[in-house]
């Protein structure tokens, strides 16, 4: 079993959840027999989600197939309701009409959404999805053409969206997968387990050699760990330039988009990673703290009970800025 075995590398997270723990190992045949006695005792599910992946890790294989399922289910239903690829979802029909009556969840994201953007002070946006599709990112069932608008533009009473502006859309993908895994890991309350979707990660009980999960930080655009984080019920999220851009006349162009420049994100952050409560949080204080930097994005991260770790391009190398005891509170 090799490390590309025993690695998922997506969105900047590399999952480590079935490596055992070798900070002390004496050798490498003891590493390998470890891994292989710990790996022996997981079960091991992927699949294709939101455009990405999810991996499912599970400590007891009897409950294995059961997890999936379920994990399957909410994803199904999340797409469902809020895929702005899909013509028959409820994003779609909004983007299509101005006009929505929203189910609960899709009505949760909204308000989470909002709330967000107001903290934020519109770094993070979720109208901002024309504007990346002119830069060659995001769903393409968005045209470029449509306006860009601000989240002010969106008017929420009771389950009813509405906007005032013709041919506003949203999007949640900076919000939607982190409820999604939120939804996953109640629908899996109970068991010992690791998921990790699109990049996002959560966990619950311990691995079972007896230590905690682990997840892993890798350094953009290589296969080099970064950081390894314990997971401890909290939920991880990581936003970054390497995955999605491409270089015009020596500057990166990156997916996430500045609300404030209209233009993608040129900061200097070449990847955040935020640990918080939820899925739901972290993943929309990902991408917010990638635009807002780290010096900006502080307060934000402490009103949410949350921490973060940016890995700064200087000259030719990273520089880790810790906010709020990221390191400490991830420390294996």
């Amino acid at each position: 079993m090799n490390r590309r075995e025993l690695l998922l590398m997506t969105g900047g997270v590399a999952v480590i959840s079935v490596l055992p723990g070798i900070a002390h190992a004496t050798s490498a045949t003891s590493v390998t027999t470890r891994a292989a006695a710990n790996a022996a005792k997981l079960q091991v599910h992927s699949g294709a989600a939101f455009g990405s992946s999810w991996r499912l890790v599970v400590a007891n294989s009897r409950e294995a197939d059961l997890a999936s399922g379920r994990l399957q289910a909410v994803v199904a239903r999340i797409d469902r309701l809020m895929s702005p690829f899909r013509a028959d979802s409820e994003v779609a029909r909004f983007n299509a009409g101005g006009v929505l009556s929203m189910s609960g969840e899709t009505a949760t994201v909204t308000h989470a959404s909002l709330a967000l953007a107001r903290d934020s002070d519109g770094a993070f946006d979720p109208t901002m999805a024309p504007l990346g599709r002119r830069f060659g990112f995001g769903p393409t069932a968005i045209s470029p053409a449509r306006p860009v608008g601000r989240y002010r533009d969106l008017q929420v009473a009771g389950n009813i969206l509405t906007t005032a502006k013709p041919g506003l859309s949203v999007d949640y993908c900076g919000i939607a997968k982190g409820y999604a895994l939120d939804e996953i890991a109640r629908a899996l309350d109970g068991l010992d387990f690791f998921v990790e979707l699109g990049g996002e990660v959560t966990a619950r009980g311990r691995h079972p050699s007896g230590r905690p999960w682990l997840a892993g930080i890798e350094r953009p655009g290589s296969n080099v760990l970064q950081r390894r984080v314990k997971m401890h019920g909290r939920a991880l999220a990581t936003s970054g330039d390497a995955a999605q851009n491409y270089w015009v006349g020596g500057r990166s162009y990156a997916h996430v988009m500045d609300p404030h420049t209209h233009s993608p994100v040129d900061n200097g952050v070449a990847a955040v990673s935020v640990l918080a409560a939820t899925g739901l949080i972290a993943d929309g204080l990902a991408t917010a703290a990638m635009v807002m930097g780290p010096a900006a994005v502080r307060p934000l991260l402490s009103a949410h009970d949350a921490s973060a770790l940016f890995l700064m391009r200087r000259a030719a190398t990273l520089e880790e800025v810790d906010i709020n005891g990221f390191v400490k509170e991830a420390a294996v």
